[in-house]
């Protein structure tokens, strides 16, 4: 959970050869480079950040800024105040690299906080702590998948990398021998690797995760059955119908009824 007591934030084009500090940073704050480049010495330890990044500064710590010497610096900033972040949170941010790409997500999130400093709404003051909860959770996403992107293939689980694949193939024809192809291995050393690590084979897998993807459909929106049972790879809808009664004790329709019941 992530509830920011306090929101403060804005931009600023600063001129060639521009500093800042030394200052002991209050708060978590992002700071975004959209042109130029920063410097910046945190208890001395030397970081930069260039053109279209996203840094993340911890509080705590003693900082001195050093902007572009020959060119104009513009950047915007939101400081987070977040008192009550949880172990596991602080945890994972200190496992991220302090420097990202600047993301369009970002960027946009960005944008919007920085246009409630012209807000008269009376939710103002919740609105821009909203945002700021959601900027360091994307921060964390990002963060979290270019790790996961830049460890080597040999370092990646068999099985977590079939589970990948199937999961974005779920509404394709998949077979044990596909599978096994894309790592490479055979399918009786696949099935052995998936029961080691998942408990289960990889086809039960690929079933299990149509069948819960079919749920969500049917509870999120309003496809018919036989459309939700095509995207979800079954070759009939009543396939479908009946891994799902099998899951569940109840057909398709009365799934959808009885959540859509329950949300009224």
């Amino acid at each position: 959970m992530i509830a920011p007591t306090g929101v403060s934030f804005g931009e600023i084009v600063y001129p060639a050869g521009s500093v800042l500090g030394p200052r002991i940073q209050r708060s978590y704050q992002l700071v975004l480079i959209h042109r130029g480049y920063m410097t910046v010495w945190i208890d001395s330890v030397l970081l930069q950040a260039g053109e279209n990044t996203v840094t993340l500064l911890f509080p705590g710590h003693e900082e001195r800024f050093e902007f572009a010497r020959r060119a104009e610096t513009h950047h915007s900033w939101i400081h987070i105040d977040v008192p009550d972040l949880t172990r596991p949170i602080k945890e994972r941010l200190k496992r991220l690299a302090q420097v990202l790409p600047l993301s369009p997500a970002l960027h946009a999130l960005m944008r919007h906080v920085l246009a409630q400093r012209y807000s008269t709404l009376p939710t103002e003051a919740e609105i821009s702590k909203t945002i700021a909860a959601q900027m360091l959770w994307q921060y964390i996403g990002e963060g979290e998948q270019s790790s996961a992107m830049r460890r080597r293939p040999d370092q990646l689980s068999i099985v977590e990398r079939v589970q990948s694949y199937a999961t974005m193939h779920l509404g394709e024809p998949l077979t044990l021998a596909q599978l096994a192809h894309v790592v490479s291995i055979t399918p009786t050393h696949l099935i052995r690797l998936f029961r080691s690590e998942a408990g289960q084979t990889p086809l039960a897998y690929v079933w299990h995760q149509r069948v819960k993807m079919g749920l969500e459909l049917l509870e999120q929106t309003g496809l018919t059955v036989e459309q939700i049972a095509q995207r979800c790879g079954f070759k009939t809808s009543y396939h479908f119908s009946r891994r799902i009664k099998e899951a569940t004790g109840f057909t398709p329709m009365q799934v959808r009824r009885l959540a859509w019941q329950q949300a009224e």
